[in-house]
Parts: structure tokens; C-alpha cells; sequence
């Protein structure tokens, strides 16, 4: 117990010390395009907690480019995690409209409570992004049980060009 709580103390001040982005390295494998050319980007993050709670929203903003090769593709996989301990299940790109059996991985996601009135604007917008055309959206999931305990949910926006990547952890 007190190595977890020294761990989870040295993660917090070094996620929250540190300006790198948690999804940035592994946009490539993602999104399945070899050069992801990022125009702007924006993050977002929260972590509370002895066990490590936390929420990140990363929005990249893509090129023309990059979005027309991930559209282009004839498959849209997302690659197997690395971390085979951790039992993560995927599911693999696809286009709206969001399949109802995975309400639970959006409604964790989406309805995040934060005091940080951009990241509710923010998560208010995916919300109604989601509902429209044109938008794909992926995810990895680790279960306990029935629920979803941590998840990395995805969201690209061909209008927009705009990659809304969440990493919510319970």
C-alpha cells in the first residue's frame, strides 16, 4: 500500500509537472497514418487521488493531408495495447452513429464532472459532435466486470480535422 501511494504521488507530480502530451508518441498507430502532421493542439487534465484517478482530453488539430489519408484507408484498425496485463479490449474505427452497446465508454467519457468551465464546453461540444455526420470514433476499454474501469476513447472529426482523444481512468 504505501509503494502505491508513492507511486501514484511521484505520477501525479510528474504528469502535472511535465508539458508533454499523453497521446502525441502514438497518434501514428491511432489514427494508421505513417506522417500525422498536427496544425495545433490543446490539452486538458485532471488527476486526484491516492489510486490515481484522472481524465485527459488532448485535441489535435490535423492537417488536410493527414485526415484524407485516414479517410482514404480501406481499413481503420486500431493497434493491439502493448500492455498485456492489463486485459485492455478495443474497438476498432467507425462512423456514426455510435453503437448503443457501448453507451457506458461515452457516458464515462463524456460526462466527466470538472469545475474547468473549458473542459465542460469542450466535452459539451464532443457530446453534440457525435451526433453528427462524418465523425468516426474508436476506442480501448479495460472491464471489471460489466463496467469499464479506465478507457481511451477517440474521436475524429473529418470537418474539423480535429482528434478528440480522452483517457479517463477510475
Amino acid at each position: 500500500m504505501f509503494y502505491k501511494l508513492i507511486f501514484s504521488t511521484f505520477s501525479i507530480l510528474f504528469l502535472s509537472s511535465c508539458n508533454t502530451s499523453f497521446f502525441k508518441e502514438d497518434l501514428s498507430a491511432i489514427v494508421g497514418v505513417e506522417k500525422v502532421e498536427i496544425e495545433n493542439s490543446q490539452t486538458f487534465d485532471e488527476w486526484a487521488g491516492i489510486q490515481g484517478d484522472g481524465f485527459i482530453l488532448e485535441v489535435y488539430e490535423f492537417s488536410d493531408k493527414t485526415v484524407q489519408t485516414f479517410i482514404d484507408q480501406s481499413t481503420k484498425k486500431l493497434p493491439d495495447k502493448k500492455e498485456k496485463d492489463k486485459n485492455w479490449q478495443k474497438y476498432n474505427w467507425r462512423i456514426e452513429p455510435v453503437d448503443s452497446s457501448f453507451n457506458e465508454i461515452f457516458i464515462m467519457c463524456l460526462n466527466y464532472y470538472s469545475d474547468n468551465q473549458k473542459l465542460k464546453i469542450q466535452l459539451n461540444e464532443i457530446k453534440e459532435l457525435i451526433k453528427k455526420e462524418k465523425v468516426y470514433y474508436s476506442f480501448y476499454y479495460r472491464p471489471d466486470k460489466e463496467n469499464p474501469q479506465n478507457v481511451q476513447l477517440f474521436i475524429l472529426d473529418t470537418k474539423s480535422r480535429k482528434l478528440y482523444a480522452i483517457d479517463q481512468q477510475i
